[in-house]
């Protein structure tokens, strides 16, 4: 239970939260935050998934090409709605990961003083906030399974919303997180987090393009010679 209370903590009390979690908690907790922080938001991905198949809208008033692409990438995802979140669940753990280590290979190389696996609790603790939304997640997956395409969209657009919002809070206890665990100045810790969160955001378009492109090839039927 002490995770949620942590989690109140990290939202009401940030600076404070992190000095108290690098000092109390142990990394297991910390790991424990980032499974859950992706196992959650996964099982009710994987309830979505049991709605109905629904193209996306407004596709005639898109260019041809982009239309088809949105199309096929749409009924892609629907076959293999049942797989994407377990293969979100262990991607979003290994960029995690990965962004936390090369925070920490940064933050050493700027002069930095901490180890690798303290940082690693504290990036746990960070991932958990997204669990805020969950309520909301929750929501949106009972109406993809009623099929009310209308609230659906309205709750959507509110999740884009609050999602960003939570992206650039966890990225800014990132930044916190570093300056206190490495005992870096603030300009420090925010060139140790800042690359490496780009990495990560880059990788992520670069795997939903290659997601399009992949569902685009295959659905292309043989050339004939």
């Amino acid at each position: 239970m002490f995770l949620w209370a942590d989690l109140v903590e990290l939202v009401r009390h940030p600076f404070s939260a992190l000095r108290a979690i690098d000092a109390r908690r142990r990394l297991a907790d910390g790991v424990a935050a980032l499974v859950l922080s992706l196992a959650l938001p996964a099982a009710l991905s994987e309830l979505a998934a049991l709605g109905p198949f629904r193209p996306p809208a407004s596709l005639g008033s898109l260019p041809s090409l982009t239309a088809q692409g949105a199309d096929l990438y749409a009924r892609w995802v629907f076959q293999n709605r049942f797989v994407l979140p377990v293969y979100g669940l262990l991607i979003g753990g290994l960029l995690w990961f990965l962004a936390a280590g090369v925070i920490h290979v940064i933050a050493r190389l700027l002069g930095g003083r901490g180890d690798f696996s303290g940082y690693l609790k504290l990036v746990g603790y960070a991932a958990f906030v997204g669990v805020i939304v969950l309520p909301l997640v929750f929501i949106d997956a009972l109406l993809k399974i009623q099929g009310d395409a209308r609230l659906e969209l309205q709750v959507g657009q509110l999740l884009g919303l609050l999602g960003l919002g939570i992206f650039l809070w966890q990225n800014a206890l990132l930044v916190l997180a570093a300056r206190q665990h490495y005992g870096l100045s603030t300009e420090r810790a925010v060139a140790a987090a800042v690359g490496p969160i780009g990495v990560v955001v880059v990788l992520v378009v670069a795997l939903v393009i290659l997601a399009v492109v992949f569902a685009i090839i295959s659905s292309q039927p043989p050339t004939a010679l």
